[in-house]
């Protein structure tokens, strides 16, 4: 039997069907290993010991004047733990560029150009800290 439809109306041809749940996908590995990273700078920039301890962003010396890396091994400023993550990240891409230059065998002058890049920022990142190292145990 067949129902009656006038001629203005039109009867869709749609089949619905249910919607499928599934579980999420997993999030893409760039997006793990940035977190990874930011994770691993966060920690190693010493950034829980200034979370845990909660010292001045900003010290004044006896004169006065502003100190923003604090001499002595025991203690570390706000802005100290920030610096050193951004030179760590620095040498981290520094010796990225280093390994990705390695893959460009066929095109010479760009690998060699990635690489020189990657030993400057590692080597800065490298004259930074041994600079900081030498503040903080006062050799300088």
């Amino acid at each position: 039997m067949r129902a009656w439809w006038p001629r203005i109306i039109l009867r869709p041809k749609v089949r619905l069907s249910r919607p499928k749940f599934r579980m999420p996908t997993r999030p893409p590995d760039t997006v793990i290993f940035g977190l990874m990273l930011i994770a691993v700078l966060f920690v190693l920039g010493g950034n829980v010991y200034t979370l845990v301890r909660t010292p001045p962003a900003i010290a004044g010396s006896s004169g006065g004047t502003p100190i923003l890396v604090a001499p002595g091994l025991d203690v570390q400023l706000g802005m100290e733990g920030v610096v050193a993550s951004v030179v760590i990240f620095v040498g981290v891409i520094g010796l990225g560029l280093i390994y990705y230059g390695s893959k460009y065998v066929f095109q010479p002058g760009y690998a060699t150009r990635l690489m020189i890049l990657g030993i400057i920022m590692s080597g800065v990142a490298f004259l930074i800290f041994s600079y900081l190292w030498a503040i903080k145990t006062g050799q300088l």
